[in-house]
């Protein structure tokens, strides 16, 4: 898949009632579900300290992830109608691109 199409993917894959928006609750899903990626793939490559949250243990508590959404929507959330649709996701996904995976 081309790198258009996976961010595509990404965005659909979180869009649960499937209106072409993220809400609050689908943004917290995605975080989520990036967040556990990331922990996977950094677990892997080292062992874990006392700072790295055993396998299955919240990675973010419930207030951290709530907090962290009005930022995200202020900051991408462009027409303000509370959602991020996917050319405001491209437009954000632009700014901070994910890191590349090392081979």
């Amino acid at each position: 898949m081309s790198e258009q199409e996976l961010m595509f993917h990404y965005f659909k894959m979180h869009d649960a009632d499937n209106n072409n928006k993220l809400d609050g609750c689908e943004l917290i899903k995605s975080l989520i579900h990036w967040h556990e990626q990331e922990h996977h793939h950094k677990k892997e490559e080292t062992p874990e300290t006392p700072e790295t949250p055993p396998s299955g243990e919240k990675i973010f508590k419930d207030d951290e992830l709530i907090n962290l959404i009005d930022p995200i929507l202020n900051m991408d959330d462009h027409n303000r109608d509370g959602y991020i649709d996917y050319p405001e996701f491209v437009r954000a996904q632009s700014k901070n691109p994910p890191p590349k995976p090392q081979q």
